[in-house]
């Protein structure tokens, strides 16, 4: 293998994992962060409402989320500041295992698994930005 195959095979790899991880962030910010928006600009969807009662928590706190969701979709998305972007993804961290927990502790089992998958493309996401960031991150 000469060194042009190489810087080729290097390029070819680096922009499949680019492509991966927009499709994996894609996935996982469209209804995260379009999510957000409904759940700001409504009283949300009547399953999301009657889930966070269900788990004992005030319905004002749909509001809480769904701003922060539009907001660290924004940043994740648009990637302008890397810092921001990386408390972008600790805070979707946060919701996505704080959802399970809550689900967990308030004894419904059988829904946590779903917020737990949606932590688990995250993280591959963030791995995934992290590896093919152009600003490298402390």
């Amino acid at each position: 293998m000469n060194v042009a195959n190489f810087a080729e095979s290097k390029s070819s790899a680096e922009a499949r994992t680019r492509v991966v991880y927009w499709a994996v962030t894609l996935l996982l910010m469209v209804p995260g962060a379009g999510g957000g928006l409904i759940e700001l600009f409504t009283g949300g969807p009547a399953s999301v409402a009657q889930t966070l009662t269900s788990l004992g928590f005030p319905l004002y706190i749909m509001k809480i989320l769904g701003l922060a969701k539009v907001l660290g979709g924004v940043a994740i998305l648009t990637g302008r500041f890397p810092k921001l972007k990386e408390w972008a993804y600790a805070g979707f961290a946060f919701d996505f295992l704080g959802a399970t927990a809550s689900h967990l502790l308030a004894g419904d089992v059988a829904h946590a698994p779903f917020p737990f998958v949606f932590f688990l493309v995250h993280m591959t996401s963030y791995a995934l930005w992290y590896k093919t960031a152009a600003t490298r991150l402390p």
